[in-house]
């Protein structure tokens, strides 16, 4: 870990539980902040930086693009808290419940909810009530600017001008259809039969139980990582829900989903590294193991490399034309992606592999 990589994780740790921020040496505001904004953590890491004094307090401009940061940041979450109330009243009086995914269902579980990064609401409402929902939501006045509406599987797309809304019909895709079986029953579990309701705003709002915000929570971490790159926000939204919901969950049950799910490894690798890097509590990790430095390490400089959404990719991304030319390009894709993870997760890399390439076999076989 670098110098800054050090004074960026002392920030965070700082806005996460609270504690005095101890710097070593004197901050590199601009390479802070760079590493803040890849890993859509800028409204955290500004808001310690702000209360800062003497030598490590950075310089009046950079404070006030702290403060711009922090500012867009509350500007954007009171545009997307109008946006849900909306939407929510106008289900409910459909009789229709929607779950929250994400979004502010984690923001409320930090010490500031204003400085949780987000730009989208995610709302499940299951498959029964999926098109009568998307009626609805069309249907709300306030002429807003739509954009595009775009049906993409598990959810429905609807652009509230510059924010996105996504009405799920389940939460997340699973390409093996025996992992999807078991998906669908934690899913059952977590967003039908045990469902939290808490008070929003004035109006009561469903939230996930608290074993599926746990599990889905670093089930999105898992999927980012291996599809678009994970950064240290994800991370922190799992570290903050294990630390809010510590002894209120059924711990076994998680153990039995991620076990079911093949992701007990992966839970322990990635939480080597928040009990490492943001100082999360052993005693608030389920199922820590000491035993995976090495490949916290490798998977530390991963994430470093890439950031959130790959926007430090280490190679250019490009996407070519023609058929045959996209087909190798996939392909080497595919070669790419288990070559890297492998060093850090060697049976999910052969898992993932053959779950590929059946996929592709499987779609090619239905067209022929």
């Amino acid at each position: 870990m670098s110098p800054v990589e050090s004074q960026y994780f002392a920030l965070m740790r700082a806005a996460l539980w609270q504690q005095p921020v101890i710097l070593e040496g004197k901050p590199d505001w601009e390479n802070i902040m760079s590493i803040a904004k890849h890993h859509a953590t800028e409204a955290l890491v500004a808001d310690v930086a702000s209360r800062l004094t003497g030598d490590v307090r950075p310089s009046v401009e950079m404070l006030r693009q702290m403060k711009q940061a922090m500012y867009g940041n509350l500007l954007n979450q009171l545009e997307l808290k109008r946006i849900l109330i909306q939407a929510l009243k106008a289900l409910q009086a459909q009789g229709i419940d929607p779950v929250l995914l994400k979004g502010f269902g984690l923001a409320r579980l930090y010490p500031n909810s204003n400085l949780r990064q987000f730009g989208d609401i995610d709302l499940f409402v299951g498959q029964k009530q999926y098109h009568q929902a998307c009626t609805v939501l069309r249907g709300l006045s306030g002429g807003y600017n739509w954009g595009d509406e775009i049906d993409v599987g598990r959810h429905y797309n609807i652009e509230f001008g510059h924010y996105p809304m996504e009405v799920h019909r389940v939460s997340a895709d699973v390409t093996d259809a025996k992992e999807q079986a078991v998906y669908a029953t934690i899913e059952q579990d977590g967003l039908e039969e045990h469902r939290q309701t808490v008070d929003f705003e004035g109006c009561y709002l469903s939230l996930p139980s608290k074993e599926f915000m746990v599990f889905f929570t670093f089930f999105h971490v898992w999927e980012h990582f291996l599809i678009t790159g994970v950064g240290w926000r994800q991370l922190s939204d799992v570290a903050m829900t294990l630390h809010a919901y510590k002894g209120q969950f059924d711990a076994e049950k998680l153990r039995s989903w991620l076990d079911s799910m093949h992701l007990m490894d992966p839970w322990q690798v990635f939480g080597d590294l928040m009990v490492d890097c943001l100082r999360l509590s052993v005693d608030e990790m389920p199922f820590y193991k000491a035993t995976h430095h090495r490949r916290a390490s490798r998977l530390y400089d991963r994430i470093m490399a890439e950031g959130n959404f790959r926007r430090f990719r280490r190679y250019k991304q490009y996407r070519p034309k023609g058929f045959l030319a996209k087909k190798v390009y996939a392909f080497i894709g595919v070669f790419i992606d288990f070559f890297e993870l492998i060093p850090i997760f060697p049976k999910q890399a052969f898992r993932l592999m053959f779950a590929t390439f059946k996929e592709s076999f499987s779609k090619n076989f239905q067209k022929k």
